[in-house]
């Protein structure tokens, strides 16, 4: 599998910078990119770059860079058709939600559902792939079903595939290469980062950090980001050989690195992790 950048892990850079930032990604190696955005009325600057499409191309092509996919908030969000041309003018290959909270219970699972489905067909439009990216709190049960199984059954597997984050799959409890095999039909992306081997709670975050039968909301899940949880690849306490061979195993294409947060700053937190992947076997990086 091929490995690439999720652009939230130099958030912070992007914000100042979006094209000095990216000129400093590609100078690090990465060719393949996965953007986030909000996309709103101000256009193509929301979508994920912080450049025009002009811009964005022009980068793309001057450095060789290909694109995984690409996130976007909210879910239902107005703006979400533009943002899909945008990416398909790019010449993306699919696109798909950062992730939801869920605080309504089922019926709210369900109704969010509803919009996966609607937004999968808008992207169908473009020619583009939908996926969904979990974080922990798909993984607790509601009505007796975890959350991602109710997502899973209930969008259409023809139309709404799935981004497994292998960090929040072990948060919330399962084993991510049970995970991968379980779902293989449906997973088409992995994101990485690493757990700390010195964050002073359990890696299933439902073992003493919170209840698992209380629905989590946004004021619930804010406290649950701590610094002190993440790592960078290859130096906390996650299997990620492990992941990497499961991938290989049903043809995932891409494992894009997403680093939260980190103790150092960004550029060298994504160089670090860069350096660790390429110790991996089954990893690509042309």
């Amino acid at each position: 599998m091929e490995i690439g950048l999720q652009m939230f892990s130099i958030k912070d850079h992007l914000k100042i910078d979006a094209k000095g930032t990216m000129e400093q990604v590609a100078k690090l190696g990465y060719k393949y990119l996965e953007p986030f955005g909000t996309p709103d009325e101000t256009g193509e600057t929301s979508y994920g770059f912080g450049m025009t499409y002009a811009d964005t191309k022009a980068f793309l092509d001057a450095n060789g860079i290909g694109l995984a996919g690409a996130h976007y908030y909210y879910l239902g969000n107005p703006y979400f058709e533009p943002f899909c041309e945008y990416y398909a003018k790019l010449g993306a290959k699919q696109v798909g939600s950062g992730g939801a909270h869920f605080p309504g219970g089922r019926q709210d699972v369900l109704e969010k559902c509803e919009l996966m489905n609607k937004d999968a067909e808008i992207a169908k439009k473009y020619g583009l792939r939908y996926y969904y990216h979990n974080h922990y709190r798909e993984y607790q049960p509601y009505d007796g079903e975890m959350v991602i199984d109710i997502i899973l059954n209930n969008t259409d597997p023809s139309l709404v595939a799935y981004e497994l984050d292998t960090f929040w799959a072990a948060r919330g409890g399962v084993d991510p290469v049970e995970e991968i095999e379980r779902l293989k039909d449906r997973i088409i992306l992995l994101h990485q980062k690493d757990f700390s081997k010195d964050a002073g709670e359990p890696l299933n975050i439902w073992e003493e950090t919170l209840d698992i039968n209380v629905p989590v909301s946004r004021e619930i899940d804010a406290p649950t980001r701590r610094l002190e949880l993440y790592a960078e690849v290859g130096t906390g306490i996650l299997p990620i050989q492990d992941y990497i061979d499961a991938g290989n195993k049903i043809g995932v294409e891409f494992m894009l690195l997403e680093q939260d947060k980190t103790r150092m700053g960004e550029m060298e937190s994504i160089a670090k992790s860069m350096e660790a992947f390429k110790k991996f076997t089954g990893v690509e990086w042309e």
